[in-house]
């Protein structure tokens, strides 16, 4: 039976681990891994990632978790829409993960470092300095033209989760707008990191949790649906 995962929370807990416990993945965690990856939905059925584990260790992590994607901005949406499942998943888990483009594998935007999670030292006091880790826009600034005064409270918790997405440089390169009670139309820049994807993905789990539902929809490009 699939597991049913309490994403707002995993969303409003999740950071970025890097630093990590000395751990080599066995072949139970690679088992586990590649059943986060299993449990991902499409954003597009028509691009394929095919997932795998790198055996590399940056920041001291267990591996890297990557697929080889094109350039477009649908493919990289799509990476970031299954990637940011897969981080939420692993987190449940018990798993630390970032995303991190410092370590390319072949063909990838980015990849995914994993591994067990331990206490907070200098690399990450150093690196969430640099990029930003506690500076998010506030929903004001990210919700164009505000929101409805009497949107529901479902609407205010899926903007919320689309407004933790972590983003390259925490820039958050998107805004959002309320078009009804079962709607939000997300739009981001395009660019060479799958920041949309990961916001996208946000946004439909938590509408998927609360209403047991969700479709997103490309309207143009970079210009998202998420209707519930």
């Amino acid at each position: 039976m699939e597991k049913e995962l309490n994403y707002i929370d995993l969303i409003r807990t999740r950071h970025s681990t890097r630093d990590y416990e000395q751990h080599t993945l066995t072949d139970a965690d690679r088992t586990q891994i590649m059943e986060a990856v299993a449990s991902t939905v499409p954003l597009n059925s028509t691009v394929r990632l095919e997932w795998k584990i790198a055996d590399r260790s940056p920041m001291g992590c267990s591996g890297l978790v990557y697929a080889e994607c094109g350039t477009s901005d649908e493919e990289l949406a799509e990476y970031g829409y299954q990637g940011e499942q897969i981080i939420l998943a692993l987190l449940a888990d018990g798993w630390g993960t970032c995303w991190y483009a410092m370590v390319r594998m072949p063909g990838s935007p980015c990849s995914i470092t994993i591994g067990r999670p331990a206490a907070p030292g200098v690399r990450s006091v150093v690196m969430g300095t640099l990029s930003r880790g506690h500076m998010r826009k506030s929903l004001e600034q990210l919700v164009t033209g505000g929101i409805p005064e009497h949107s529901s409270p479902l609407v205010r918790t899926v903007l919320e989760s689309a407004r933790l997405a972590p983003s390259a440089m925490n820039h958050q390169p998107w805004n959002f707008e309320v078009t009804s009670d079962t709607q939000i139309v997300i739009k981001g820049n395009v660019g060479r990191f799958p920041d949309i994807g990961i916001c996208l993905a946000n946004a439909m789990v938590t509408a998927r949790q609360l209403a047991g539902k969700a479709t997103v929809s490309r309207l143009d490009e970079g210009k998202y649906s998420v209707a519930w």
